[in-house]
C-alpha cells in the first residue's frame, strides 16, 4: 500500500452537524469540514449529505485513494451488522443498516462504532492515550459516556454496552436519568447536571425554592466562566461534580485494576477547575492503596483531540478494518 496515495474519513455524527476528516494512515488530518445533519429533512437528506461531505473531503484531501470510511454515533448500535439499534441524536432511525447503505453512495468499505468508543481510539492514535494499552476515556458533555480499551483494543463485554460508565449508579437515589434509572452519574458529571446543581445550590443558599439563578448560568461553560471569577456557587459545583466523579472514576479503577483514565467532552475544558478535588476523591476511594500511592499511581489525564477524537477515532477504526486488523 503507498500510504503517500490514500486515505480513509472518520465522521461523527451529530444531530446538528455532521463532522468528518480525511486522515492519511499515521493520523494525520489532510482534510476536515462540516455539514448541517438536517435530520428533521428525513433520512435520504441526511444520507445524502454525508456522502457529500465524504466525497468533498476525499477531493480536498489530495489523495489518489479512499480505503474505507468510519461512523461514530451515539446510541445502542449493532457493530458486525453494522446497524443503528436506537439513537438520540436519530429518532425513527431503529434497526437501521446504515453501513451497508452509505457503502452503496462512496463505493468503500464503512463501519460504524459508538462515539465514546471512536473517541478513545483516537485519543489512543495521536491523542492523549497513546502510550496506553489499558485507560477508561470518560466523556462529560451533553450526557456521560464512556470507551474502555484493554491490552490496546476496544472491551464491548457481551451485548456491546462496555465501557457505559454514565449509567453506573452513584447513588442509591437520586436524580433521575434519560435512561430511566437514578443516580447515574450522568445526572452529576454531565453539563446539564453542573447547570441543574447550580440552581440547586442557588435556591439553597437564598433559602427560596422560586429564585432564579442567573440566566448566564445555561451551560457548563458559563459556569466554568463564572468559577473562574471565583464565583462561590460555581465553584462548590466544580467541586461537588468532582465528588460524584471520583466515585465513579474509583468504582473502575478498584474493579478493573485500572490505573489510567482520560477526560474528554465539552466540560474537559474545565479540567483545571476541578481536577484536583477530583484526583483527592479518587485517592481516597482507591482500594489497597494509601491516598499518597493512590495519587502517584491513579493518572487522570485531559483528552488532547477535543471535538475531533470522534472523527479521528471513527477514521483509526476504519484503517485497522482495511488492514484486517479488527
Amino acid at each position: 500500500m503507498n500510504h503517500l496515495s490514500t486515505c480513509v474519513i472518520g465522521i461523527d455524527m451529530g444531530g446538528t452537524y455532521i463532522k468528518g476528516a480525511a486522515l492519511d494512515p499515521k493520523g494525520k488530518i489532510l482534510s476536515e469540514g462540516r455539514i448541517e445533519t438536517e435530520v428533521a429533512q428525513g433520512r435520504a437528506r441526511v444520507l445524502g449529505n454525508m456522502a457529500r461531505l465524504v466525497a468533498d473531503l476525499h477531493e480536498m484531501s489530495g489523495a489518489k485513494s479512499l480505503i474505507g470510511v468510519g461512523l461514530g454515533v451515539p446510541g445502542a448500535l449493532d457493530f458486525k451488522e453494522g446497524r443503528i439499534i436506537q439513537s438520540p441524536n436519530f429518532p425513527g432511525w431503529d434497526d437501521f443498516p446504515i453501513c451497508s447503505t452509505i457503502e452503496k453512495e462512496v463505493g468503500v468499505p464503512v463501519m460504524i462504532e459508538n462515539d465514546a468508543n471512536a473517541a478513545a481510539m483516537g485519543e489512543r492514535w495521536v491523542g492523549a492515550a497513546q502510550d496506553l494499552d489499558h485507560f477508561l476515556l470518560i466523556t462529560l458533555g451533553t450526557g456521560v459516556g464512556g470507551g474502555l480499551v484493554l491490552g490496546g483494543k476496544l472491551w464491548y463485554g457481551e451485548t456491546g454496552k462496555g465501557g457505559e460508565v454514565g449509567h453506573m449508579k452513584i447513588t442509591p437515589d437520586g436524580p433521575r436519568c434519560g435512561c430511566g434509572s437514578t443516580g447515574c452519574l450522568e445526572v452529576y458529571a454531565s453539563s446539564p447536571a453542573l447547570v441543574r446543581m447550580a440552581a440547586e445550590e442557588w435556591n439553597r443558599e437564598h433559602k427560596n425554592a422560586d429564585a432564579v439563578p442567573p440566566m448566564r448560568w445555561t451551560t457548563s461553560s458559563d459556569l466554568a466562566d463564572a468559577a473562574e471569577q471565583h464565583d462561590p456557587i460555581a465553584e462548590a459545583v466544580f467541586e461537588k461534580m468532582a465528588r460524584y466523579l471520583g466515585v465513579g472514576i474509583a468504582n473502575v479503577a478498584n474493579l478493573l485494576d485500572l490505573n489510567h483514565f482520560i477526560i474528554s467532552g465539552g466540560v474537559s475544558n474545565a479540567f483545571h477547575l476541578f481536577e484536583r478535588p477530583l484526583r483527592q476523591e479518587v485517592a481516597r476511594r482507591v482500594f489497597g492503596m494509601t491516598p499518597e500511592e493512590a495519587l502517584k499511581r491513579i493518572e487522570i489525564r485531559r483528552a488532547l483531540l477535543g471535538e475531533s477524537a470522534g472523527m479521528i477515532g471513527a477514521g483509526h477504526l476504519a484503517l485497522l478494518a482495511s488492514e484486517g486488523k479488527i
